[in-house]
């Protein structure tokens, strides 16, 4: 095939038009989900049922495998299926040296097998990235944009006749940070609810009361705050989030992730390259840039500086925990 990378969607699609004789395959990206479910499409495609004991080999990730383990498992047949299907998720095999010896044991892939790498992280000016991509099939499935998201969310609870309006779906996406596999649980969660409770749609409340709360949301609530001399709402999100069980070590970590990526947002300007680097959606990207807009790249350092100190006065005994996070918000406020 051409030397290019399908997304999700493509990918997909030459599975189930079977047109291509599928012998090599490279899976990445950050949508961790949807590759379990290519990878799961491709074992429905060519094993046959029953088959995987025999037919089925798989490379654990944190197996230091070399190119002679896996020249091994390509020489030997299918039992019962059309093809052997290997899948390599081992990080140290895709991250060996390639060389001519490991181009020619990828070369040498029978028509009757099928290799699938899906190491935890790839990059394309890797020789054997780029090899797969010429020589094979390679696909970079990242997590979807909001508005794809949104549609999915709408039209799997559709299927069970449940409405859920735009912005509450909108809202589920952000409570989720766009990642297939939460969105997944909870829309199944609202199917049992609503089979339960007899209810034919999803509200606001529904979410507040089934799912986790939208920490993204809020924590760019209380960073909207800073600078502006009113601390009220920001420590009001504060409150709500600790009353409902929301550790507040996770928040303190959470504000202070959020103000690093204010600063390379700040840094970078640019929606896509920031999605790429943060592997975040582009729609969170574009939220980032806009908020980080608002600041100095000084005062965004300050900010972080401050929230850094603020974690420390906690670890040295200082300030207790709620203290030490509520004086930082009102510290930040200030102008």
């Amino acid at each position: 095939m051409a030397d290019k990378y399908l997304d999700g969607k493509e990918f997909m699609k030459v599975i189930n038009e079977a047109v291509t004789d599928l012998r090599l395959v490279l899976l990445f990206g950050t949508e961790e989900f949807y590759i379990d479910n290519c990878i799961k499409a491709l074992k429905r495609s060519y094993l046959a049922p029953g088959s995987e004991d025999m037919d089925l080999n798989v490379i654990p990730q944190d197996f230091k495998a070399g190119f002679e383990d896996l020249e091994g498992y390509i020489q030997m047949p299918p039992w019962m299926s059309r093809k052997r299907v290997v899948i390599c998720r081992s990080q140290a095999l895709y991250s060996s040296e390639f060389g001519d010896r490991e181009e020619s044991v990828l070369k040498s892939i029978p028509e009757s097998c099928l290799v699938v790498f899906a190491p935890e992280k790839a990059e394309k000016n890797r020789k054997i990235t780029k090899f797969i991509a010429k020589n094979g099939v390679a696909a970079e499935i990242n997590l979807f944009p909001e508005e794809e998201l949104i549609k999915i969310i709408r039209d799997s609870l559709g299927r069970n006749k449940i409405t859920i309006d735009h912005d509450v779906a909108a809202s589920l996406v952000s409570r989720c940070e766009s990642k297939m596999r939460q969105i997944s649980s909870e829309i199944e969660k609202m199917r049992l609810y609503c089979a339960g409770s007899g209810k034919d749609s999803i509200t606001f409340d529904d979410l507040e009361n089934m799912c986790p709360p939208d920490l993204n949301a809020s924590i760019f609530t209380i960073t909207d705050c800073f600078g502006t001399g009113k601390c009220d709402s920001a420590l009001k999100t504060l409150n709500s989030l600790l009353l409902r069980k929301e550790p507040i070590q996770r928040l303190r970590a959470t504000l202070i992730t959020h103000l690093k990526r204010l600063v390379i947002a700040k840094d970078t300007g640019d929606k896509g390259k920031l999605a790429s680097e943060l592997k975040c959606s582009p729609y969170y990207a574009a939220n980032l840039i806009k908020q980080s807009s608002r600041f100095t790249i000084d005062r965004l350092a300050d900010l972080l500086d401050k929230a850094v100190k603020s974690e420390s006065d906690v670890r040295h005994g200082i300030m207790d925990e709620r203290t030490s996070l509520e004086t930082l918000i009102v510290r930040a406020s200030f102008k």
